[in-house]
């Protein structure tokens, strides 16, 4: 056998493994949401949180991108996982409820995370009880909108106030990076191997 030839095979197939064999990976990732309320009445002021995580299966990370839960067109992608926010009641306004994804006036189209450069920066969302219109109608309501605000109405349309959105991810996704060698360090043991296997049969041919 010519082993310069064997190996330029075993060289090959190296290659092709490494370019194609092992995609990125995909992470799943958690964050707060972080919104510091003004009201008309100064009770009802104050900072409210919540949480959401996504799949960045779909995320590009190349400019502006969206992720909602259901199957979206080319521009609005798959990924969006959870919306968790703690709000006050509708008809009081004292005691905190936690609304969810599922409470969106379009649910399951809405709500959208919106991304630049593969980092979330804004919800849309609107959560209107009673579908009469909710913050837009001067009705009960809150929403989530452009450019990073949230409005809200409550007691029939009798407070409202807005607050400034922040979201922060909880922690860097993890890498794709394998744990064990570098490539170069694994081309070398793979060719080492196949030195092996071929010098192996060589001796085998000659006896």
């Amino acid at each position: 056998m010519n082993i310069k030839y064997g190996l330029t095979a075993i060289l090959g197939t190296y290659l092709i493994f490494t370019s194609g064999g092992s995609a990125a990976m995909a992470a799943t990732i958690a964050g707060t949401i972080r919104v510091n309320v003004n009201a008309t009445d100064p009770k009802f002021a104050g900072v409210y949180t919540g949480d959401f995580s996504y799949d960045d299966t779909h995320l590009t990370k190349v400019g502006t991108e969206f992720l909602v839960m259901n199957d979206g067109d080319y521009q609005v992608r798959p990924g969006l996982l959870s919306l968790n926010f703690r709000f006050l009641d509708f008809a009081t306004g004292l005691t905190p409820v936690t609304y969810t994804a599922s409470d969106d006036l379009n649910f399951p189209d809405n709500p959208i995370l919106l991304f630049e450069n593969g980092i979330p920066t804004q919800f849309g969302m609107q959560v209107a009880p009673g579908n009469d219109g909710g913050v837009w109608g001067g009705n009960n309501g809150f929403m989530f909108v452009d450019p990073g605000i949230f409005k809200f109405v409550l007691r029939n349309g009798t407070i409202g106030g807005e607050g400034l959105v922040t979201l922060e991810i909880n922690e860097s996704p993890p890498t794709s990076v394998p744990e064990n060698s570098s490539p170069f360090a694994s081309l070398l043991a793979f060719l080492g191997l196949g030195a092996v296997h071929l010098w192996r049969k060589s001796r085998k041919g000659n006896n």
